[in-house]
């Protein structure tokens, strides 16, 4: 689905039965090439030239659709609501998979 620039969005880096890892809310910018972004997609998009979502994050960090489950602001705290939430720096778990040599 197409979103317009500006769009309020959150973003979810995984979610299991213990809770979420969270990466924020911010506004979606516009697509462009993948270039910090981590994992397999993420390389495919560069590879390829292909732009993919970029957001913007409330703390200033930026993170891909490539890197994350993300949609509207609204849509995201319903999935939230009464889920054990645990805040992820994008900049710290790109630092982290790519140490250990992966790009899941």
């Amino acid at each position: 689905m197409k979103y317009q620039i500006g769009t309020r969005v959150g973003a979810i880096l995984s979610s299991n039965a213990d809770g979420v890892q969270f990466l924020g809310y911010g506004v979606y910018e516009a697509d462009r090439i993948p270039v910090e972004a981590v994992g397999w997609v993420a390389d495919m998009c560069r590879e390829m030239g292909r732009p993919n979502p970029c957001i913007l994050l409330d703390n200033g960090k930026r993170v891909y659709g490539c890197e994350c489950w993300w949609g509207p602001e609204v849509d995201v705290r319903k999935m939230l609501d009464g889920r054990t939430i645990v805040t992820v720096d994008i900049e710290t778990y790109r630092v982290a998979s790519t140490q250990k040599g992966g790009n899941d």
